[in-house]
């Protein structure tokens, strides 16, 4: 089915989109590849040029926690000496012409939106979403309801240095598959897509374990470091810090077990003190977007642990105090 896809849409020019859209576009195999933005000006911009990538492709060390810990790189930088790549890819509020696949590089919060704008150009073509957190892809799924949507774990890290500039951190595994059932050959061709372009891929028999093994790393650092200010490793540093930190991977746990989900790792508290550690110079993505007055993704990490614990009639208070604190902090920036 892989040889099939002649034309891979990736909606969003972000960090992680250009960086498909770059590496995608060199791969070998004739595959025809459009970034889509929503700003005609700025897709205007981004096709007038290249789009250059600062390449990663040796792995960061692996975090003991959860194998991979590249999404709390986003403050890092490739390393020196790293190859630039530029490629001119086009980018259209639409693509030109029926596509095979599409590659949703949004913010979780921006995704469902996202799919509704497209769902005319998307028609049936199977989507793959790269959001973090638990909700999205059932978003997506809803707003495009002809169309296989497919579930990616990604641990890809990539920053944005400027317009149409990435430094591409980390390029480690994106794992592909649904939630509850097994792979199918829209899986396979897609893992294949990003295995061609040189970005590891795996194809997973059932995703259910990954997403939440992420969701609750990412909910227990992410908005402890953003209130704070702080960096990854003040998470695990600083007492208070940790125990927040702690308790929120605790009720995640919590939930997680109430709903039969077995996670990747025996203590979620451990593994996300764990990952702050391996990553302690980083400034995560929810602090990036506080002090850039950017919504969060603050729903889709620990609202949705507070919902999936609510579904099972249990309580995450600690992840519901710590939603509405962001949620204030988020709205006054953008007051």
């Amino acid at each position: 089915m892989a040889q099939d896809l002649t034309h891979v849409a990736i909606i969003g020019p972000g960090a992680i989109g250009c960086l498909l859209a770059v590496r995608l576009a060199r791969a070998t195999g004739g595959t025809r590849v459009t970034l889509v933005d929503y700003r005609p000006d700025r897709a205007a911009r981004l096709s007038a040029r290249p789009i250059r990538v600062r390449a990663a492709d040796v792995a960061r060390p692996a975090c003991p926690a959860v194998g991979v810990c590249a999404e709390f790189a986003t403050g890092g930088q490739a390393g020196r000496g790293a190859a630039t790549l530029e490629t001119r890819v086009p980018v259209r509020t639409a693509p030109d012409g029926p596509v095979d696949l599409v590659l949703l590089a949004v913010k979780a919060h921006a995704a469902r939106a996202a799919a509704v704008a497209a769902a005319a150009w998307i028609g049936r073509a199977p989507v793959v979403c790269l959001q973090n957190g638990l909700g999205v892809v059932a978003e997506v799924a809803a707003a495009l309801p002809h169309s296989a949507v497919i579930t990616a774990v990604s641990y890809q890290a990539a920053n944005l240095a400027g317009e149409g500039e990435v430094n591409h951190v980390a390029n480690l595994p994106t794992h592909l598959g649904y939630e509850g059932r097994p792979p199918d050959g829209a899986v396979r061709a897609a893992a294949d897509v990003f295995l061609r372009a040189g970005l590891p891929a795996a194809v997973e028999q059932d995703m259910t374990s990954l997403v939440w093994g992420k969701l609750i790393i990412n909910a227990a650092i992410n908005p402890v470091a953003a209130l704070a200010g702080a960096a990854n490793g003040e998470v695990a540093a600083r007492p208070t810090l940790r125990a927040l930190a702690e308790s929120i991977a605790e009720e995640g746990q919590n939930a997680a077990r109430a709903r039969g989900v077995a996670l990747p790792y025996p203590d979620a508290a451990e593994a996300a003190l764990e990952t702050a550690r391996a990553t302690a110079a980083n400034r995560c993505s929810m602090l990036q977007d506080l002090e850039a007055a950017r919504p969060t993704e603050i729903e889709y990490l620990n609202g949705a642990i507070v919902r999936e614990a609510q579904a099972c009639g249990a309580a995450a208070p600690v992840n519901r105090a710590v939603a509405a604190l962001v949620r204030q902090v988020s709205a006054a920036g953008r007051g």
